[in-house]
């Protein structure tokens, strides 16, 4: 077992020597494979935020109907029957036009202005929730519900809600190929890395073999050097993501607050980090595995 340590240890002590020997090459190397991992997880980051803020949206398709100032109460009992009637509304809130004016009263704090106007402005109004969010549908919907002479317009609150949920999806996929392409592209980076470290070393292998280095003595250098590589890139990675969130945290914020909304940019959570700090690694390490073993067999031909 101590011998066993002692050969890691050495392995470990020649890894850091690479990268002591080499530093601003080692610096490069690490800031390219920490842009490597920084665009998938940046763009996994904005997924997950604004995943976060569809989920506090309505997920239920609703609509406003808003009807005419001038109209009467025979009109406005026609269409709650009418609204009634169509298959693809599940629920029909009547707004009147008095609780209208009293809700704005006491949104606004404007109840003293208000109360001088005299006629009450604001119309009677449906609040729908539909049953079916078929952009189709609700098109066909709005459409019919225009034709009617009481009606003035005819609003779906939470199509943009939909659209963003669309959007979010999309973009989840466009996350997982990236991340596949540019998993792709470190593995690659490693190995040649590898090869490179292996030829620059070729006479220093030979001779350790020739003193009697198995395969595992000489392989294991290569093998720390790249899963320190990926584990440093991948921190690089992180720390990038980090400066992005916080240069961006400001502008989210007074974006947010032109809304009425309160929203912070955060980082995914320490188990999705730590995944991808593994995934980086074991990518790494599998690119330098296949290298080492093609060219430590070339080196014996």
């Amino acid at each position: 077992m101590k011998h066993w340590l002692n050969l890691h240890r050495l392995a470990l002590g020649s890894t850091l020597r690479l990268f002591a020997t080499s530093p601003l090459a080692s610096s490069l190397n690490l800031l390219v494979v920490g842009i490597a991992v920084a665009l998938p997880l940046g763009l996994y980051t904005l997924i997950g935020n604004l995943s976060q803020l569809a989920g506090r949206l309505p997920t239920e398709p609703e609509a406003s109907v808003f009807l005419q100032t001038t109209a009467s109460q025979a009109d406005i009992n026609r269409i709650k029957t009418l609204l009634g009637q169509e298959p693809g509304v599940a629920e029909v809130r009547h707004i009147s036009k008095q609780q209208a004016l009293r809700d704005l009263e006491q949104s606004s704090g404007m109840a003293e202005l208000l109360a001088g106007l005299g006629d009450n402005p604001l119309p009677d109004a449906f609040s729908l929730t539909l049953k079916d969010g078929n952009p189709a549908t609700l098109e066909a919907l709005s459409n019919r519900l225009k034709a009617d002479p009481a009606v003035e317009h005819v609003q779906m609150d939470s199509e943009w809600a939909r659209r963003l949920a669309s959007f979010i999806n999309l973009g989840r996929e466009a996350t997982v190929t990236i991340a596949a392409l540019f998993g792709a592209g470190l593995l690659l980076v490693t190995a040649n890395l590898i090869r490179m470290q292996i030829l620059t070393r070729r006479e220093e292998i030979e001779v350790s073999k020739l003193i009697g280095a198995t395969d595992s003595f000489i392989r294991r250098p290569f093998l720390y050097f790249a899963a320190l590589q990926g584990l440093l890139g991948g921190l690089v990675g992180l720390g990038l993501v980090a400066i992005s969130l916080g240069r961006l945290a400001t502008p989210v914020d007074q974006l947010a607050a032109l809304y009425g909304e309160q929203f912070k940019l955060g980082l995914p959570q320490w188990h999705d980090l730590l995944m991808a700090l593994i995934v980086v690694v074991a990518l790494s390490l599998t690119g330098a595995i296949f290298s080492v073993r093609k060219h430590l067999r070339a080196l014996e031909t």
